[in-house]
């Protein structure tokens, strides 16, 4: 049962009269004593960062010599419009005897700018494309137009927009036009190769 509030209040009299209160003199001490030791504190701590960031700042900074600067490739991404933007020199990779001519008058018909390009003296599989920064997309074009594995080379130094086709022992004919969108539907986007 609950206490009626006059036995509240004798009982919170009875703890008042016990409780022992200090002379204000001790108070005070007691204060600036605390006082004392928060300055002695704050006083090292500000030491501290005055000492860390003077040392930070004295510290030798080793000198980074001054280097060229080399331009930024720029990397052309895009697929191009039309086949009438992309200029390809076909060279003959250890292809079958006919194919390589056979290649140029198919791609020519498919109105790609075409150059006849000599024998190339790396053999390779199938087909291998060489391109540079400016022809990332025309090369991704000119891959779905092979049918089989074609190698991708990226020439991040080739100055040009040109897209070199070698033809290899194992290459046997061009796509079809299903087949072109097919490849382009697989391969998506060109993305942009390492050095790029």
């Amino acid at each position: 049962m609950p206490h009626s509030v006059r036995n509240r209040l004798r009982d919170l009299e009875n703890d008042v009269r016990d409780l022992r209160v200090l002379p204000a003199a001790a108070v005070r001490a007691r204060g600036r004593s605390r006082r004392n030791r928060q300055l002695a504190a704050m006083t090292a701590a500000g030491a501290a960062v005055v000492a860390t960031t003077g040392v930070a700042f004295a510290w030798p900074h080793p000198t980074v010599a001054p280097t060229a600067d080399l331009p930024a490739l720029s990397c052309v991404l895009a697929l191009p419009g039309s086949p009438g933007a992309v200029q390809i020199r076909v060279l003959d990779g250890g292809a079958p005897a006919g194919l390589v001519d056979a290649t140029v008058s198919g791609l020519r018909t498919r109105e790609f700018k075409v150059l006849r390009g000599a024998t190339s003296a790396q053999p390779v599989g199938v087909a291998v494309l060489r391109y540079g920064p400016a022809a990332i997309g025309a090369a991704a074009l000119v891959r779905a137009e092979v049918v089989g594995e074609a190698g991708m080379q990226f020439e991040p130094g080739r100055p040009d927009a040109t897209v070199d086709l070698v033809l290899g022992p194992a290459f046997t004919r061009l796509a079809s036009p299903t087949e072109i969108n097919q490849n382009l539907a697989t391969v998506g986007r060109p993305s942009a190769p390492p050095g790029c």
